[in-house]
């Protein structure tokens, strides 16, 4: 059976990804649609992460803290060694705050949340950058969010860190080419993010997806596998000349 994304329009059997975040629910679906393209993939993430979530076989795993300098460069050495380079990489860390009020949400939880969803990009990017310029067709896809362009009450914290992360995503793609750099903004996506998010503690989750499902044209929520197409798109040669752009994937639930 032909693979879903095998289309001509995602990376080259043999370019060399690296997937932060890989183990939660988008990554390990994007992790093997690309591995079985023949892609060769290593995913970075938590090591409780990758304990619970195991790659698929012939993926890879780097176990990084993605907020750390020193482990975001270990990491994409060790990546940049495991798969003779990098060609691309796609920035899926994050989690939500806890639903507050501006001015209910303490310091401590907001730096938690700007530095899961933000900070941690920035590193990956940054570190990663040197062997994508290497590549010739270097390309990174960072995850942000219909949050960061219309925010939901109580979600502050999250929606300014993913404002932040479409914002760094168009400065990459202005400072760096030929590498490029776009993001995708989904809705909601049915994953273990609405409980906390992979690898962190779970929480109740208060989410109503039908509610929301009732106010998206095409009726209902995302899927990992509606993300993963995209994704893998904006990596390969049938957007060499996509750059800075933000790609918004809801169903028509947002049409910014």
């Amino acid at each position: 059976m032909s693979n879903t994304y095998e289309n001509g329009l995602a990376p080259s059997r043999g370019s060399r990804l690296v997937i932060v975040g890989g183990c939660g629910g988008i990554g390990r679906v994007l992790a093997k649609a690309a591995a079985d393209l023949g892609i060769s993939v290593c995913v970075a993430d938590l090591p409780a992460s990758i304990e619970a979530h195991p790659p698929a076989p012939g993926v890879q795993a780097v176990a990084i803290d993605a907020t750390s300098p020193r482990e975001v460069e270990r990491g994409m050495a060790e990546a940049a060694e495991r798969l003779g380079g990098i060609d691309g990489l796609v920035n899926l860390p994050g989690f939500s705050n806890r639903a507050a009020l501006v001015g209910e949400l303490d310091a401590a939880e907001w730096d938690e949340t700007l530095a899961g969803n933000l900070r941690a990009i920035y590193l990956c990017a940054s570190f990663a950058l040197p062997y994508l310029k290497q590549s010739p067709a270097g390309a990174i896809v960072n995850m942000a969010s219909g949050q960061g362009v219309r925010p939901l009450p109580r979600f502050s914290a999250y929606s300014a860190a993913k404002a932040g992360v479409i914002s760094l995503t168009k400065s990459i793609a202005a400072e760096h080419a030929p590498v490029r750099a776009n993001a995708v903004a989904p809705g909601a996506v049915v994953t273990a993010f609405f409980t906390g998010g992979t690898g962190r503690e779970s929480k109740e989750n208060t989410f109503d997806l039908e509610a929301y499902a009732r106010t998206v044209p095409l009726g209902r929520a995302a899927t990992a596998e509606d993300i993963a197409g995209p994704i893998l798109f904006l990596l390969g040669p049938g957007a060499a000349f996509v750059n800075g752009q933000v790609l918004h994937i809801n169903g028509g639930g947002l049409m910014p």
